[in-house]
């Protein structure tokens, strides 16, 4: 698995974001200061237009000569015109700009020696012009009662240059900054993520010996969720830990019990004196043993069912299995004289796992041969009710009080006042196949209002 880094992931994302905006900062700052300086250049140049257009073609001359000889394109009106009419005034406000001088047909009448070559166009306002690569800006206007047309020029160059200089002075303080603000950003960012460090280290610090859940008050909102469902999982562990040292611990003082009998019984069998004596304590060690032997193949049944997953599941005749089944502990049933008997209909059919299916039905009969008094009944019902497959296995035995049925799934529990050698595992087998297979176990009354009765309700 490749590793990454959220610090860097996340400054870099920021870095990023900040060039991206001092990016379109820089675009819309430098068309808006080109906006506003073309509104400003053409204002001005608006300006000396009008300027010129007020003098006569006399004075508009001497501002061409004035240019070819060195002295500016459009200079100040010379001393010795200072008795002109006051008028006059205005022409000492013209700038150096170069400019034309048309006629009503188009004639070129006077232009400075920087003014671009171009033809003659007719009208007034502003227009963008182009001569051998340059560009210009220029401003026309008529003078209807002298009957000429003025044309100012200003190279477009000025502005996009100033425009430039003016976003790129604004922008550049942001820019010389940029540095300081990556590492401020990069060691805030370290800053914000030091919880989920601490909180990392806190799941570092747990084990199976230490499964207390974390703390919520000391963590982000954001990954409060996360901790949330860890604290759930951290729980859940602990519950399953519990039980298995439980489960261990059970099982070891269970298996214990029939050990000892068999020692027991073995150090009788040795020191009998007699046949019959040692012949009954040989019965006994076998008896132990085949207790010892139901009870670790239902440890062990357990320990699979506890990671055992449907995926084998197929189509099964659950009314095939329960006859089978009843057959197979039709012995048993006939030594206490019990009757055993099942009724079910024809080809009712489920999906489940057929070896899980028949050790949960074999421990529900088992269950009921064992707890039920001699001359007793057990029925095995198979039906459809609705959407759902009950499966039930109802005997007249003593049956069990409210409290033995709320702990009889537990395991190794045995209800109080029964004389039976059983495990305390069958109906926690029961149980936990009947989970694997999506469906729900009831405990009931049984048969003629007496005895037990275990339904299990499978949902198609």
């Amino acid at each position: 698995m490749k590793n990454f880094s959220l610090r860097k992931r996340i400054s870099l994302m920021v870095m990023l974001s900040l060039l991206v905006v001092w990016s379109i900062t820089a675009v819309v700052s430098y068309r808006e200061s080109r906006e506003e300086i073309n509104e400003l250049f053409d204002t001005q140049l608006e300006q000396c237009a009008r300027i010129i257009l007020l003098l006569d073609l006399k004075r508009m001359q001497r501002l061409v000569d004035g240019e070819n000889n060195g002295e500016g394109s459009v200079q100040v009106i010379r001393e010795q015109d200072k008795e002109l009419d006051h008028e006059q005034d205005h022409d000492q406000k013209v700038a150096a700009l170069p400019f034309q001088v048309w006629d009503a047909d188009g004639r070129l009448l006077l232009h400075t020696a920087s003014a671009p070559h171009v033809s003659f166009l007719a009208g007034s306002g502003f227009d963008t012009i182009t001569d051998e690569n340059k560009t210009w800006r220029s401003m026309a206007l008529w003078n209807q009662h002298k009957g000429f047309q003025v044309r100012v020029f200003e190279d477009a160059r000025q502005r996009t240059h100033l425009a430039g200089s003016i976003t790129w002075r604004m922008l550049m303080p942001l820019l010389i900054a940029l540095p300081g603000l990556v590492l401020l950003i990069w060691l805030s960012i370290g800053r914000g993520l030091q919880p989920l460090q601490a909180m990392s280290a806190a799941i570092a610090a747990r084990g199976a010996d230490k499964l207390d859940q974390i703390e919520l008050d000391k963590v982000p909102v954001e990954v409060q969720s996360v901790v949330t469902s860890l604290n759930d999982l951290l729980q859940r562990l602990s519950h399953s830990m519990d039980q298995e040292r439980r489960f261990t611990a059970d099982a070891a003082h269970e298996l214990r019990t029939p050990l000892a009998a068999i020692q027991v019984q073995a150090e009788v069998a040795l020191a009998a004196q007699d046949r019959q004596q040692q012949d009954q304590a040989m019965r006994g060690i076998i008896e132990g043993i085949k207790h010892t032997t139901r009870l670790s193949e239902q440890l062990l049944m357990l320990a699979r069912l506890d990671h055992v997953k449907p995926e084998s599941q197929q189509s099964i005749d659950l009314s095939e299995l329960a006859r089978r089944c009843a057959a197979v502990h039709a012995n048993s049933a006939l030594e206490k004289d019990i009757e055993l008997s099942v009724n079910a209909m024809d080809a009712v059919t489920l999906r489940g796992d057929p070896v899980l299916l028949e050790v949960m039905l074999g421990n529900l009969i088992d269950n009921a041969i064992r707890y039920t008094h001699a001359q007793g009944n057990i029925d095995i019902d198979i039906s459809k009710q609705g959407a759902q497959i009950v499966l039930s296995v109802k005997d007249d035995g003593p049956g069990l009080s409210d409290t033995d049925k709320a702990r009889a799934a537990d395991r190794f529990y045995r209800g109080e006042g029964n004389g039976s050698s059983g495990s305390g595992l069958g109906l926690s087998i029961v149980e936990r196949i009947a989970q694997v297979h999506g469906a729900k176990v009831l405990l009931e009354q049984g048969l003629r209002g007496k005895g037990l009765g275990v339904s299990v309700l499978f949902f198609k």
